[in-house]
């Protein structure tokens, strides 16, 4: 959303932050029940943009309660439904069933890609790679499956360093990270998140049904292979080299318990054992996801209902 309203700022596209009457609205997720009723009355129409939603083998028993308003408006508000990705969508039709909008339209995230786009690597004396993976690690999902993979890697001898980047909002994942071949950086601002991947070599990512992970889009637009879980939007975002992708089920909403750092593992070790090809590959690719044609797809929409 912060990415969404810098662009509108840059091409003047006008919009007010709180509904005025006439108003056609946009949001994220789910929004007050009361102000739609309004809002319907008043003739204006909704626009509801979805990623993931709850479910049970994530969330427990509150998933439900969880979904409540946004099923509620996703069947019987929203006039334009955005999803993220397919996956995305793909969820919100198991869980809710198919859209009854008159308008659905599939807008996958954008990078900024003056800030996040492909470098000319530093060179080195040295044969060590470098590793890289970025996010707000909040969930086991996110860490364990990664570090245990490289640690089988580390057993092997393989000379490599994991940078890891953003916040850790799980205090259980601590332990995780006092790993002898693990760097971490903490939060950093987008120039330097930018700069520490342009510098790696490749980007590992390991979360449970991401719908349109920033982490995998900004790596991308930097132009570094990406190796991970076949899990959600990932082989989407990743088309181009899916057998980086470590299998995991057919399921929709897959379960941690499916995933597999052994098969993790074995797609690094694929990854660097075709270092050259898979890059290349990726640089091709690194423009896919630039947050202009994402921001142009929105305007055209908004454009669309007035």
């Amino acid at each position: 959303m912060y990415n969404l309203r810098t662009y509108l700022d840059e091409v003047k596209f006008a919009y007010h932050l709180n509904y005025q009457a006439g108003d056609h609205i946009f949001f994220p997720i789910s929004h007050d029940l009361h102000q739609l009723d309004q809002i319907k009355a008043d003739g204006s129409k909704i626009i509801q943009r979805l990623d993931g939603i709850y479910y049970p083998s994530k969330h427990g028993e509150t998933y439900q309660k969880l979904n409540q308003d946004i099923k509620k408006i996703y069947q019987s508000y929203a006039d334009v439904i955005i999803f993220q990705s397919y996956y995305s969508q793909q969820q919100c039709e198991a869980m809710f069933g198919p859209a009854p909008a008159h308008l659905t339209k599939i807008i996958y995230n954008g990078a900024n890609q003056k800030i996040f786009h492909p470098r000319k690597k530093i060179w080195r004396l040295s044969s060590k790679k470098h590793f890289i993976s970025t996010g707000n690690f909040r969930n086991l999902d996110m860490i364990e499956p990664m570090i245990l993979a490289c640690d089988q890697l580390w057993s092997q001898s393989v000379n490599f360093t994991l940078h890891l980047v953003g916040p850790i909002a799980n205090e259980q994942l601590q332990p995780f990270f006092q790993r002898p071949y693990l760097k971490y950086h903490g939060s950093v601002d987008l120039p330097v998140l930018a700069k520490l991947l342009s510098q790696a070599d490749l980007f590992i990512y390991s979360h449970l049904n991401p719908p349109c992970p920033n982490s995998v889009i900004e790596a991308l637009s930097a132009g570094l292979p990406v190796v991970g879980f076949d899990s959600g939007s990932m082989k989407e975002l990743c088309h181009f080299s899916p057998e980086l992708l470590a299998p995991v089920s057919d399921e929709v909403f897959q379960s941690y318990q499916a995933f597999n750092s052994e098969l993790l593992s074995a797609k690094i070790k694929l990854c660097l054992d075709n270092l050259a090809v898979y890059q290349e590959k990726s640089l091709s690719h690194a423009g896919d996801y630039g947050f202009e044609e994402c921001g142009r797809q929105y305007i055209k929409i908004f454009s669309a209902i007035d």
